[in-house]
């Protein structure tokens, strides 16, 4: 439960003495971009955390602008989703978009405002669609949201994936976009560490495209 004085990315707070609780939040939050910082005593939590988890009734004086409890949220997935949001992006939001790259391995990224949540590398196309859906379901409050799919390559998965989604997103009107054109040019923008490159691969399809849909 130390903390990472050398880190300087964005941080959520972890106050908690329940150790299952604390270590799904930090599994579910390792495929995000942020990091999660564990402590037993909230006088330990880093000043630039400015969004914290807790449980209810644990730390009753907590004095932090943004805290969300375990107790508010149907699952410990859509708690890390939620403060990963409000630590990258804050507390509203116009633009929701998630590229998929279709490849050998599927990846995917996705944004807020243009600002990238998460990255996943999917084995499994059932996997891919059941994300999809439910961060479009649990951002349906947005004004815009968009699904880029490449189909550079792999035709017959874009059309398995298109005929899983089209109709479920279409009727929750997200708007579906498909790229035919080669998008993993190299040297088009900087990798981030740690992501695959069919991650990297969703990345650069949003980005050619993400002028397009401000």
């Amino acid at each position: 439960m130390g903390v990472d004085l050398t880190y300087s990315g964005p941080k959520i707070g972890l106050v908690t003495l329940d150790l299952r609780l604390a270590s799904a939040i930090k599994r579910l939050a390792s495929a995000y971009n942020v990091k999660v910082i564990h402590v037993a005593d909230p006088r330990d939590l880093p000043l630039d955390a400015e969004v914290v988890i807790t449980r209810r009734g644990e730390f009753p004086n907590l004095d932090r602008s943004k805290v969300l409890y375990r107790e508010d949220f149907a699952s410990v997935e859509e708690l890390v989703e939620k403060a990963v949001e409000l630590t990258i992006v804050g507390p509203s939001y116009e633009l929701v978009i998630v590229a998929i790259d279709p490849g050998k391995n599927m990846g995917a990224v996705y944004l807020l405002d243009g600002k990238v949540i998460k990255s996943r590398r999917y084995g499994h196309v059932e996997d891919l669609i059941n994300d999809v859906k439910r961060f479009m379901n649990t951002h349906k409050d947005a004004e815009r949201r968009y699904l880029l799919l490449g189909a550079a390559s792999n035709l017959q998965l874009v059309k398995r994936i298109l005929g899983e989604l089209e109709k479920h997103l279409r009727e929750e009107g997200v708007t579906i976009i498909v790229s035919d054109e080669s998008f993993t040019r190299k040297g088009f923008v900087p990798k981030v560490k740690g992501m695959s490159k069919d991650e990297y691969s969703a990345l650069i399809l949003t980005l050619k495209n993400f002028l397009k849909l401000r």
